[in-house]
């Protein structure tokens, strides 16, 4: 199913595929949660679709033998790759398991269709891999290709891919959505203000209770700000939680600060009473909060591309005093 801020993209992916037809690799790219994944596997269904092909169907027709075997998840000519046996990589072997699949000639459908995601943690040795197949496709056959990072994806891959950008849904979109979901109003607004353009990922992370967590992060966070908790009481409560999620809320805390030194208001903050609430009676090292707010960016981003192992004790000890750097506090008269 089309999601309702998809509507245009997908009637021009279909004037596209009846006229000219779509380019044998396309790269869907755009914000996490707000439908990537979703638009790609209904792309792979339609093209799939043996009476979409045959009558110029803009939409699968759910009844042909092609959209029974989708329905079922058994399409014999279809295929995701994505990071596989809890790598965060997707490995060369992946890759040689995609150019096979496509060296095949399709059993149902008149195509094959192959999802890769997320692209831009493909390592080097499998984009490598990769381009002979992108460059010289087998028969007819397609690659969707998701990334939320496009300027991480490897240029060599990038510049063998046409891009179609998706755009995040307008509040008002996201908010109707997420009612139509059974989502009360209170708790859209609440999940949308920690998910901003994202309401696949604000359906999630209601869905998960990720808010209760995310509030004792805060709670924590707060102490340690306060020197109210030691660090070791802090690092162990923070060694419990998924680092990419900690890393996450820190790099958002720390641009609600940089809002701080800009001076708006507390309703434009994401954690809108946590800093207001802190910082009085203290002020931040303005050069200190940019270092750590490109160190803090630099780990996430070598996390989400799983380059990088880190000592995830060390790690959280060496965020939690960089920040207690930038906090100068005002002397007490």
């Amino acid at each position: 199913m089309i999601l309702p801020w998809q509507t245009q993209v997908w009637e021009d992916l279909v004037k596209r595929q009846q006229t000219a037809g779509l380019p044998h690799a396309l790269m869907f790219t755009g914000i996490s949660g707000i439908g990537k994944h979703q638009l790609s596997l209904y792309t792979a269904e339609w093209l799939l679709c043996q009476r979409a092909k045959t009558e110029s169907l803009s939409q699968p027709c759910g009844s042909c033998h092609s959209c029974q075997l989708w329905k079922a998840g058994s399409h014999p000519d279809f295929m995701i790759c994505q990071p596989e046996d809890n790598s965060r990589q997707i490995r060369i072997d992946s890759i040689r398991k995609v150019n096979e699949f496509l060296a095949q000639t399709p059993q149902i459908s008149h195509c094959q269709v192959v999802i890769l995601k997320p692209v831009e943690v493909m390592n080097t040795n499998a984009a490598n891999a990769l381009l002979k197949t992108l460059e010289e496709p087998a028969g007819e056959s397609f690659l969707l290709l998701e990334a939320e990072r496009f300027g991480s994806v490897l240029p060599t891959i990038r510049s063998r891919c046409q891009r179609l950008q998706l755009q995040a849904p307008t509040e008002a979109e996201a908010l109707a959505w997420l009612q139509q979901q059974g989502v009360n109003d209170t708790d859209a607004h609440s999940a949308l203000r920690y998910n901003p353009g994202a309401p696949l990922a604000a359906k999630r992370w209601l869905e998960q209770d990720a808010g209760s967590q995310q509030q004792a992060w805060v709670n924590q966070f707060r102490q340690w700000t306060l020197d109210a908790a030691p660090l070791e009481q802090l690092v162990s409560a923070w060694n419990k939680l998924e680092i990419e999620d900690v890393i996450h809320w820190f790099n958002t805390a720390l641009a609600d600060a940089l809002k701080t030194q800009l001076g708006v208001t507390s309703e434009q903050l994401v954690y809108q009473q946590l800093l207001p609430e802190l910082l009085s009676g203290a002020m931040l090292d303005s050069s200190k909060l940019i270092t750590l707010q490109r160190k803090v960016q630099e780990v996430q981003g070598n996390l989400m591309s799983g380059v990088s192992h880190y000592n995830k004790q060390l790690l959280l000890e060496s965020l939690l005093l960089d920040w207690q750097a930038t906090i100068r506090r005002h002397p007490v008269s």
